[in-house]
């Protein structure tokens, strides 16, 4: 999961996002299949994260990494129990020593659910 310390994140072998990473770093990746950096971008597969599934969304800012979203997908939650998602948020964090809300040197990380969209993720903000 993340490191806490340095704010740096393995996604897979692959894909290795830390506070200064930037949307040039990210076009020389595998992922990288043409899309410009403004718009924030969905990895196509499920990622394997330590023990979890996620979907993964990066969002940059000036060409610097903004914030990375996840979404466990590891269980079929219907829209109606989207909030019951926070629950296994705020467990994989808690499983991993990690306060969501906490305020890092390199920025912070949120288990919330956004009820105006439905959705429940772990959030990751990288200060710039």
């Amino acid at each position: 999961m993340l490191n806490v310390i340095t704010g740096k994140l393995i996604i897979n072998e692959n894909l290795i996002v830390y506070p200064e990473y930037t949307f040039d770093d990210f076009k020389k990746s595998v992922y990288y299949n043409g899309q410009d950096g403004i718009k924030i971008i969905y990895l196509n597969k499920k990622q394997k994260i330590d023990n979890y599934n996620y979907y993964v969304n990066l969002f940059f800012k000036t060409r610097k990494l903004y914030s990375v979203s996840l979404i466990n997908c590891n269980q079929n939650i219907s829209k109606a129990n989207e909030k019951n998602r926070k629950i296994i948020h705020d467990k994989i964090l808690d499983e991993n020593n990690i306060k969501s809300n906490a305020d890092y040197k390199w920025g912070k990380i949120i288990s919330e659910y956004d009820s105006r969209s439905n959705i429940s993720s772990i959030d990751i903000f990288y200060n710039h």
